[in-house]
């Protein structure tokens, strides 16, 4: 348990810096006070009950405390114990009514040690599920957090100009359609000006041949090119309907970017169910 709880904290905190363990992760004993008795000790002052203690201490700071055992210490357990106190003697000594009777005999860790030890657990591994979550994300090309990569963010707004010019005429309300659709999807905003010169950029009359399709997805991830998808699916059936050849270009495309039929479909209903929330 104890060298989970290094690991998971080194991972969590530090990444690789494993070599780091000694100087800021260390293992020292501990006392905590329990009770005063009427034990005497070598002065005939009163000596105080301990608990001997295995803690987990971070950069001086004492993080977790897992009893080990009871001691007698003379100097309030301040520093130092005189000696170890076995259950057998903790009994005895109660019995002869020297230590109070509500002290448990075995010497564990209660409620507030516990919530100490598993607490530390379980922020270290909700700590490590974040982190892998967000690395995952970011392999995925989906961070909610952040936009989405530049690369992938203006080829999306590529494919989606290349779909808006497909009828050949792309006029303000599919240009404001544009750019409400690639910053919800992006996270990124592209100024009107800039979208219509992308669109002006492009020409649809030599038309496009399957490398063309296939460029659109180069280097993107799985996530980037449903996003693509949705994009130009979204500007296609802006106007209530799928033309032929916007459904085309739709269906070249998803070739190209390696996207199967049934993948094609659900993405299409999703921007249907999307367009109607709206």
């Amino acid at each position: 348990m104890n060298y989970l709880l290094v690991a998971l904290f080194l991972v969590f905190s530090f990444g690789s810096a494993a070599q780091a363990q000694t100087e800021i992760v260390t293992r020292a004993p501990g006392l905590e006070f329990v009770t005063d008795t009427r034990i005497p000790g070598a002065d005939e002052a009163m000596m105080s009950l301990c608990y001997v203690t295995d803690d987990l201490v971070v950069f001086g700071i004492v993080l977790t405390s897992d009893v080990q055992g009871y001691a007698l210490a003379s100097d309030g357990c301040e520093t130092s114990y005189d000696q170890l106190y076995s259950e057998d003697k903790i009994v005895a000594a109660q019995a002869l009514g020297l230590i109070p009777a509500e002290i448990n005999p075995v010497a564990g860790n209660d409620w507030k040690h516990k919530l100490g030890i598993y607490g530390l657990l379980l922020s270290g591994c909700l700590g490590l599920i974040a982190v892998i979550i967000r690395r995952v994300k970011s392999l995925l090309g989906y961070d909610l957090r952040g936009p989405m990569r530049k690369k992938a963010a203006i080829r999306i707004l590529s494919a989606m100009c290349h779909m808006a010019k497909c009828d050949g005429i792309v006029d303000s309300i599919e240009l404001t359609h544009i750019r409400k659709t690639i910053r919800r999807l992006t996270g990124r905003n592209y100024p009107t000006s800039e979208v219509i010169q992308m669109v002006d950029s492009i020409d649809m009359s030599a038309g496009l041949d399957e490398h063309h399709f296939i460029a659109f997805g180069k280097g993107l991830r799985d996530r980037e090119k449903d996003l693509m998808m949705q994009g130009i699916l979204s500007v296609a059936i802006a106007s209530g309907r799928l033309i032929p050849v916007e459904h085309a270009f739709a269906t070249e495309l998803a070739y190209g970017l390696g996207i199967p039929g049934e993948d094609f479909r659900r993405l299409l209903d999703l921007v249907y169910a999307s367009e109607e929330a709206a």
